[in-house]
């Protein structure tokens, strides 16, 4: 690969991956599709369904995304798809501004519409940044989105907020939503810069169907794979915990004009607080830490959330932002785990079915445990937040019983061709 084809790539992939995370977090399902729900007239039961039936759609996307995309040029079907993201979006905002707030109860299937778009790109972006990448930028491509994309969010919504902020409240939503429109069809036009290299190596698809993985049942053969589920399981408090905690802020604040922006820029903040920690203790961190980290954090949110249930008026949007910045950072840290483990535990054979089982009982149970904490967290009452507190306390005391690794020693290089593009599927 020549230095100008290598330095051209990684700048369209870091401008891709850049763009999407400002658009992840502008466009969220788990924080900005409710607040506009509950804004603009909708129920809050509806918005609960939102983030639920986006995870269970983006299940179905990881699991066709093989056959979905085929031997097609990868990169311009994910521009595609990104573009058909922000099509959709696009087509929400406008129709938000002139349908009756009934039929914003049906936002949950705008959701699943993006949830599926979004599980194919998760495996489509892994194969684009495989093949047209070296190894060194691909490391780098991840501190990249992290950090540029979060700073990027919080400059955003500061902006927003000081200078544009509707005092009326509803249209300030919306405006977050154009912006994360713009920000998704930046990243799909940058794709198309980005060309395979000569050592990029063109693997073909192996689909795996649902029931041919489910019956594999690998939990019996391979007892880490258990344990991987049961932690994961026991984790999802925290996992989702940014959607429950913004579910309920959409509950009690969704009508006032800077709630939203208040909340994207302190998810930001959470993204940013993890991505510090995973910069100075990576070469030290074990995947064992690494949850004792996330389950640490999201006992930090629970308690915030109590204090701030018991608090006063006053000090509840300090305190639901100190909320939200732990549940975020916990959350990115449980996300991070689960392909970690899965690079530490997987060796040279195909185990694509091993892969697919765990993202299918992941899926499957995080779409029933996040209906469940969506509609936990319309209750205004001091309950829910205990629940969580119980949960993550749970986790954090489970956490110890991880695998003893660390991070700096787990390498993707010694897995199977065919275990990269399913990885994607993973972050939720």
């Amino acid at each position: 690969m020549s230095a100008p084809s290598g330095r051209r790539n990684f700048i369209a992939a870091a401008t891709e991956s850049v763009s999407f995370g400002v658009a992840n977090h502008l466009t969220a399902a788990a924080v900005v599709l409710p607040f506009i729900c509950v804004a603009f007239g909708g129920s809050a039961f509806a918005a609960a369904l939102i983030f639920p039936a986006y995870i269970a759609a983006n299940l179905l996307g990881v699991v066709l995304a093989p056959r979905v995309l085929g031997l097609r040029s990868v990169a311009r079907s994910l521009a595609l798809i990104l573009a058909l993201i922000a099509t959709v979006f696009a087509i929400t905002g406008v129709g938000i501004l002139v349908v009756s707030p009934e039929w914003l109860n049906a936002l949950w299937v705008v959701a699943a519409v993006v949830g599926l778009l979004s599980g194919v790109a998760s495996i489509a972006v892994v194969e684009v940044m495989s093949s047209s990448l070296a190894s060194s930028e691909k490391s780098a491509l991840g501190v990249v989105q992290s950090t540029g994309g979060a700073v990027l969010t919080l400059a955003i919504t500061v902006v927003l907020g000081v200078f544009f902020l509707d005092p009326n409240g509803r249209d300030a939503h919306i405006a977050l939503l154009w912006v994360g429109i713009t920000a998704m069809i930046v990243a799909a036009l940058s794709l198309l810069r980005i060309r395979p290299t000569e050592s990029g190596r063109t693997i073909r698809n192996k689909p795996v169907g649902i029931l041919t993985a489910l019956k594999s049942r690998p939990d019996r053969k391979s007892p880490w794979v258990r344990e991987f589920l049961i932690t994961q399981v026991l984790f999802l408090s925290i996992a989702l915990g940014t959607s429950f905690y913004s579910v309920h802020g959409a509950t009690l604040h969704g009508q006032k004009s800077e709630a939203l922006h208040y909340i994207v820029a302190v998810t930001a903040i959470g993204s940013l607080l993890f991505t510090a920690l995973w910069t100075l203790s990576r070469h030290k961190a074990t995947i064992r830490g690494l949850l004792l980290t996330a389950a640490a954090l999201g006992v930090c949110a629970a308690v915030a959330a109590l204090i701030a249930d018991y608090s006063g008026a006053q000090a509840l949007p300090i305190l639901s932002g100190v909320v939200i910045v732990f549940a975020a950072a916990g959350a990115a840290a449980t996300s991070s785990t689960r392909s970690t483990w899965m690079y530490h535990s997987l060796g040279q054979e195909d185990d694509t079915e091993v892969i697919i089982f765990c993202q299918i009982v992941l899926g499957i149970t995080a779409t029933g445990v996040g209906l469940l904490f969506s509609m936990l967290a319309r209750l205004d009452a001091v309950a829910p937040a205990w629940v969580m507190l119980i949960l993550s306390g749970y986790a954090l005391i489970h956490a110890r019983r991880g695998p003893r690794v660390r991070i700096a020693e787990v390498h993707p290089d010694h897995l199977h061709s065919n275990h990269g593009r399913h990885f994607g599927g993973f972050h939720w």
